[in-house]
């Protein structure tokens, strides 16, 4: 009895790649819009050079097309992730790699700040072992509990990428600077952590 065999075409599917990847290019374009708050198929369809029913066919919904373009950005945008902290002496090191690697693109910003709950979700999905790597850096140094806890919340506060931009378009200060002084902020922060444990003892 013969079996059928499903051909495959290296072509073809170089070909979809490709129009996959023009219509979220097309849709993290539409971010750059400031206030935007949803994507538009018939946007991104024109702007990628295909049908709107091409990009429905890839992208069904609003759901697929933000957890696409989460996709897309990380592998595009940010194609060596930054390793996480892996302690309490590499936490300078780590926030100044991430609001090095945010400050890249314009598209960082406005992924960031783009208002979705989906993109949310992912977002906070990516992020939940860096901000686990945060927490457990800073309970490593042992200081008093309330302290620790203060200390944390700044931390946290602090890994968003969207903190960073603030600091140049209202506080006036030069971009290449911004991830220096953060990771200096966060030295600081570790430094007085690890004053408070040693008297603490």
């Amino acid at each position: 009895m013969a079996t059928s065999r499903t051909y495959v075409s290296p072509r073809r599917e170089a070909q979809a790649a490709a129009t996959r990847d023009a219509i979220l290019e097309a849709f993290a374009d539409q971010l750059t819009d400031s206030g935007r708050a949803t994507l538009s198929p018939k946007e991104a369809a024109d702007r990628a050079g295909v049908s709107t029913r091409t990009v429905h066919n890839y992208f069904p919904d609003a759901d697929a097309q933000i957890i696409g373009l989460a996709e897309w950005f990380d592998r595009r945008i940010h194609r060596q992730p930054v390793e996480v902290a892996q302690g309490p002496d590499d936490l300078a090191r780590y926030f100044r790699d991430i609001h090095a690697n945010a400050l890249k693109s314009p598209i960082a910003r406005a992924l960031a700040e783009f208002r979705s709950p989906v993109w949310n979700e992912v977002r906070a999905s990516a992020r939940a072992a860096r901000l686990d790597a945060i927490r457990r850096s800073v309970a490593e140094i042992g200081a008093p509990k309330r302290d620790t806890e203060d200390a944390t919340a700044m931390l946290l506060a602090l890994a968003g990428a969207d903190t960073c931009w603030p600091m140049h378009e209202e506080h006036g200060l030069p971009i290449e600077r911004i991830p220096d002084t953060i990771a200096n902020t966060v030295q600081l922060i570790v430094d007085q952590l690890k004053t408070k444990a040693r008297k603490a003892r």
